[in-house]
């Protein structure tokens, strides 16, 4: 058998529309759904990515479902280049991904 991996087994997006990936809601190989960070966590989060990537926008921050980091900021610099930026829970900046590079 197939098992629950991935075959409808996640539900449905809230009123029938697919998220839209600029609010999160990115679901990981593992079957996690990424949520938005709010308050304080999100302050923090944002705060350590701008440390580490002085200058960008923050385009949003929230879970991380893909590389095994409690957080992610995603940033857009300044010539346009869009930054992953790995958190971990002591709002330590453990990596810095570069987005979309073909």
């Amino acid at each position: 058998g197939y098992g629950a991996q991935g075959y409808g087994a996640q539900g449905q997006p809230p009123s029938g529309s697919a998220p839209d990936p600029s609010k999160g809601g990115h679901v990981g190989r593992n079957g996690q759904r990424e949520t938005l960070l709010t308050g304080d966590t999100a302050a923090k989060v944002k705060a350590a990515a701008l440390a580490k990537v002085p200058g960008a926008t923050v385009e949003r921050v929230e879970t991380d479902a893909d590389h095994g980091s409690p957080y992610e900021a995603h940033l857009r610099k300044s010539d346009g280049t869009e930054l992953e930026v790995l958190v971990d829970k002591s709002f330590t900046v453990t990596a810095v991904n570069t987005m979309g590079q073909r």
